[in-house]
């Protein structure tokens, strides 16, 4: 504007009105337009990890399936290996048994045919039959450590278990004397029958209990053959003549299809990294796209409306700052104060804006 604002009239106050009034709509709209432009960009975002999420977990869960059902398959063929291998077993433990039956068969026929031998002279000499037993045996021809550990045994149970159970738990209270009792009598009821067995009849059939002697030791080294037989053929790992071909080879087909599966497992899922998963994206990034399309174009819509608007703001507060403010003041730059000059210059018929002024000072 030409010549100086101060000397202009009313009309000049209402055009700077005009332009402090689209100045601060300009700054309002865009306060606005800046706020719809954060929530713009915070809702394409969201949209676009919504996204980004919904790819990852719907590749994840594809991926999840294929494997699963190659698993499971191969769960399945590992179920019937196991059903196989238990049958395998059972056939093996079967014919294991008919083998080490087989092979003692001998062995066995040899100690029954001991063990009658030893009853019957017994039953010759009339010898009661519990003298025929290991136990006997020990307590009055002992023989090696077993049957010292079975002396050992048999007196603390004579000499302090039963001592000791009727004392401490059947009497109703602990003396001494009664201990003393108690071991008099059972040094009484098991040592007379001990020494009225080893008068009566070990001492009169000494021969006859010698010679089952000898046959008791031929039978315990019979069973040690047994055992060491027994053993040889468990530790055996030749299955062949088992006849276990049928199951084995049920094992290895079963083995194959395994491979087989893990094999195509591999395949399938090389064919989803590399192409399937792509395919997925793509689909679901068609169901996003007009949306987030949309957004992006009503972001950039109003990013230009706010550039735009930055612009004229510039353009008119440099206007109104270098043809108007350095007149008037920066307090005078508002729709209140131009008012109130527009409002003194009427009221008193002042032709001039410095008129108007001056009288603003003087009323204040």
């Amino acid at each position: 504007m030409d010549g100086n604002i101060l000397s202009g009239g009313i009309e000049v106050l209402h055009s700077i009105k005009e332009k402090v009034i689209e100045l601060n709509n300009n700054r309002e709209k865009r306060e606005n337009l800046l706020v719809a432009e954060a929530k713009l960009e915070k809702a394409i975002q969201s949209k676009e990890k919504a996204l980004a999420d919904e790819i990852v977990a719907t590749t994840k869960k594809r991926k999840e399936e294929i494997e699963s059902a190659f698993n499971s398959q191969i769960d399945n063929v590992r179920s019937r290996m196991k059903k196989i291998r238990g049958k395998k077993e059972k056939s093996k433990s079967a014919k294991v048994k008919e083998r080490i039956v087989l092979e003692t068969a001998d062995l066995r026929q040899e100690q029954k045919q001991m063990v009658k031998e030893s009853k019957s002279i017994f039953s010759q000499d009339r010898i009661p039959f519990f003298c025929n037993s290991r136990l006997f045996y020990a307590l009055y021809m002992p023989k090696g450590i077993g049957d010292f550990f079975i002396i050992c045994l048999t007196l603390l149970i004579i000499l302090l278990g039963i001592p000791s159970l009727i004392y401490f738990v059947i009497l109703p209270e602990e003396k001494l004397m009664y201990l003393l009792i108690i071991y008099v009598l059972t040094v009484i009821l098991f040592g007379v029958p001990y020494m009225l067995i080893e008068n009566n009849i070990k001492d009169k059939h000494i021969e006859t209990i010698r010679k089952v002697r000898l046959i008791r030791s031929d039978i315990l080294a019979n069973k040690k053959k047994q055992n060491k037989i027994k053993k040889k053929i468990l530790k055996d790992q030749d299955e062949s003549q088992y006849g276990l071909d049928k199951f084995n080879n049920e094992l290895q087909e079963s083995e194959k299809e395994i491979s087989s599966i893990a094999e195509k497992k591999q395949e399938a899922l090389t064919l989803f990294e590399n192409t399937t998963r792509f395919v997925i994206g793509e689909e679901i990034k068609l169901r996003y796209q007009e949306e987030i399309k949309t957004l992006k174009q009503e972001y950039d819509n109003t990013y230009n409306e706010i550039r735009t608007l930055e612009e004229n703001i510039k353009n008119l507060t440099m206007e109104l700052s270098s043809n108007y403010e350095v007149y008037l003041g920066k307090e005078f730059m508002s729709v209140e104060r131009l008012d109130k000059l527009a409002e003194l210059m009427s009221a008193n018929n002042l032709t001039t804006i410095s008129e108007a002024i001056t009288l603003y000072s003087q009323e204040r």
